[in-house]
């Protein structure tokens, strides 16, 4: 069984009433994300808090929305931000992002997304939700958010590397171009299973890295020691 808690170096994250666990590729996109010093961040699909309180703690100045349709979800993620140096800057709202009124334009949009388009449904409804996507397609996570990004601003996302065909064709239609992308391996030998985009309006070639996670099995490699370093209490 998951722990109820997980704790970094700056914050704890309780995990109790939430779907979705503490993982890799959240952590990944909360160290990852963003190319800029953001004045305000969109979180979709918050979960616990954790990449919410990731950028608050890399973006000292910027003031983030924490989106999470689920009310459980909603309730422990202002539980764990309210909990945390930044609360005043994290405000949690409860709602489904498709159907969310903006009061206004993001410099840095995230997400999570559920990953599993179309693969066989968990009888769990609120795991379900966490992790298929037919509450938040990715077309129309990817299609909204470029609505409410300011001109200079991105979408980051991690994703399953079966999925960049949508996103290419997502955002073909959302006028959006992919900057960055990380290819994410879980060691030098392993395929890659994930990738972390950044999209955004800029016309210059994406840059295009590697990161490994284990350089041997039980073994942080240097390049994940150093993406990390600042959250893991072990690194």
């Amino acid at each position: 069984m998951p722990n109820d808690w997980f704790r970094f170096k700056q914050f704890l994250i309780r995990q109790d009433r939430t779907a979705m666990k503490v993982g890799t590729d959240g952590v990944l996109l909360g160290a990852w994300a963003g190319i800029c010093h953001p004045a305000r961040i969109l979180d979709i699909g918050t979960g616990t808090g954790l990449v919410s309180l990731m950028l608050a703690q890399r973006f000292p100045e910027a003031i983030i929305d924490a989106l999470e349709i689920d009310p459980e979800s909603a309730l422990q993620a202002r539980e764990n931000t309210g909990g945390s140096s930044w609360g005043e800057r994290i405000r949690v709202i409860q709602a489904d992002f498709l159907q969310w009124a903006p009061g206004g334009k993001y410099d840095l949009i995230v997400s999570n997304p559920p990953f599993f388009g179309r693969s066989l449904p968990s009888p769990d409804a609120v795991r379900n939700r966490a992790r298929h996507d037919r509450s938040l397609p990715l077309d129309g996570l990817i299609t909204g958010s470029s609505g409410i990004l300011e001109p200079g601003g991105g979408l980051s996302l991690v994703i399953p590397i079966q999925r960049l065909p949508e996103v290419v064709t997502a955002i073909g239609r959302a006028s959006l171009l992919l900057n960055r992308i990380a290819r994410v391996r879980a060691t030098p030998a392993s395929p890659v299973k994930r990738l972390l985009i950044h999209l955004g309006r800029s016309t210059a070639p994406p840059e295009i890295s590697e990161l490994v996670i284990e350089a041997q099995p039980g073994s942080f490699s240097e390049e994940f020691r150093a993406l990390i370093g600042e959250f893991y209490l072990e690194t």
